[in-house]
């Protein structure tokens, strides 16, 4: 646990309010760093795949596995992302 989330767990106050306040906060940003670290192993994975296509561009015998793990992983990346749900960004961004 990094030096912020220390301090926000150590902090104490007689107010319920604020003493929630800080409990909401650390949550909040444990629960952003578990999403930081599944979307890293997402990019990993897809860092990973070799690109399933010879010099000449066309497929080798890798295209259905790497087309399962990049379906796999661009879902698992939207459900991570909220994109079910509008946001700034996915009211902003171009459909295709």
């Amino acid at each position: 646990m990094t030096d912020i989330l220390h301090k926000l767990q150590a902090a104490t106050t007689d107010n319920q309010a604020t003493a929630e306040l800080l409990r909401e906060a650390v949550q909040e940003i444990c629960e952003l760093r578990k999403q930081r670290d599944a979307l890293e192993e997402i990019m990993i994975v897809l860092s990973r795949t070799t690109l399933p296509w010879d010099e000449e561009g066309n497929p080798t015998e890798a295209l259905p596995h790497f087309k399962e793990r990049y379906l796999n992983a661009v879902h698992e990346a939207a459900g991570l992302l909220g994109l079910e749900v509008r946001s700034t960004i996915t009211r902003t961004e171009p459909r295709t």
